[in-house]
């Protein structure tokens, strides 16, 4: 019985350290190495909403406001970055330049977590934990309005928007799962985004401005 103990001790231990190795990978910039792939049903609230989508009137990104994690990743060329610390994961976005700080809390209720992006408090709380050798991230507080505008255009959120990150490393790739939990409006919506790693990889000032992100100066040209 005691070598059974100390053998199944063992295998804990490696089993751990594997892990620990493979998240590791996660650790990096990271760039999209092709199209996200998405699993949608709406609702029919969702479906009307959608209808009534404007972009000229209703993308947030024209006010230099990021939308959601979802549509900052679905912008192809701006890499991402990943940086494990010891009780908590940076995530950097060279878009919109968003600096994210997620504690590692596992355990934690979702309505004590902190603003993960405080220049942008409408993306929500968030909070990580592990799962084997996979980073899952989970978010609340998110505000209503449009959750994409690109991937999959006119796409809208209710508050009661929660969501799922499963950053899921593979040497130097990276799928990262988002699904989406919204009763008003979608009945599934998941999206899975293949990253590839950038080695020499660095994340540049988005630096946007409204006057340029907008169209009133081609409109104004029009006239």
């Amino acid at each position: 019985m005691k070598l059974l103990t100390i053998l199944a001790m063992l295998v804990c231990v490696i089993s751990g350290a594997d892990a620990q190795g493979n998240r590791a990978q996660l650790d990096g910039v990271w760039i999209l190495s092709g199209s996200p792939t998405i699993e949608m049903t709406l609702t029919s609230a969702g479906k009307v909403a959608r209808a009534r989508y404007d972009y000229l009137r209703d993308d947030p990104a024209m006010q230099c406001i990021p939308a959601s994690f979802t549509r900052v990743m679905h912008t192809p060329s701006p890499p991402i970055e990943v940086r494990q610390q010891k009780n908590e994961v940076h995530i950097n976005y060279e878009f919109m330049d968003i600096r994210r700080r997620v504690p590692i809390a596992p355990g934690t209720p979702l309505a004590k977590a902190p603003v993960s992006v405080p220049a942008h408090p409408h993306l929500g709380r968030s909070i990580a934990r592990y799962e084997g050798d996979v980073l899952a991230i989970e978010t609340i507080g998110q505000r209503a309005g449009i959750l994409d505008t690109l991937g999959a255009p006119g796409l809208v959120q209710s508050d009661q928007m929660r969501t799922e990150e499963r950053f899921i490393p593979d040497g130097d790739r990276m799928r990262v799962v988002v699904t989406h939990h919204d009763p008003v409006y979608y009945e599934k919506l998941v999206v899975t985004y293949p990253y590839q790693r950038l080695p020499d990889g660095e994340i540049l000032p988005w630096d946007c401005t409204p006057e340029e992100a907008n169209y009133k100066r081609f409109r104004e040209k029009e006239k």
